[in-house]
C-alpha cells in the first residue's frame, strides 16, 4: 500500500509569515492549522513540514534559534494533536 503524504510550507502555512521569524514570541500559528492537521491525519495521510529557512544564510538568525524554535512548534503540535 502506499503512504499518503502531505508536504505542508512552514511560513504561511503553519505560521504566520511576519518575514525572517526566528523567535518564538513572535511565532504565531495559523488559524485552523492544527484542526487541519488531524483532519489530515485521520484520512491516513503523514504530514511532512518542508521551509526555507534563507535567514540563517543571511545571518538574520543562527541555526541553534531555528531549531529552538523548531522544538517549540512541535512541543505544541504534540500538546495540541499528538503527532511529530
Amino acid at each position: 500500500m502506499q503512504k499518503k503524504i502531505i508536504y505542508l510550507d512552514r511560513d504561511g502555512v503553519i505560521n504566520e509569515d511576519f518575514g525572517y521569524v526566528s523567535k518564538i514570541e513572535n511565532f504565531k500559528f495559523v488559524n485552523g492549522v492544527f484542526e487541519a492537521c488531524k483532519e489530515f491525519l485521520d484520512l491516513g495521510y503523514e504530514i511532512i513540514v518542508v521551509t526555507n529557512q534563507s535567514g540563517i544564510g543571511r545571518n538574520y538568525y543562527s541555526e541553534d534559534e531555528f531549531l529552538e524554535l523548531t522544538e517549540h512548534m512541535r512541543n505544541e503540535f504534540k500538546k495540541k494533536i499528538l503527532i511529530f
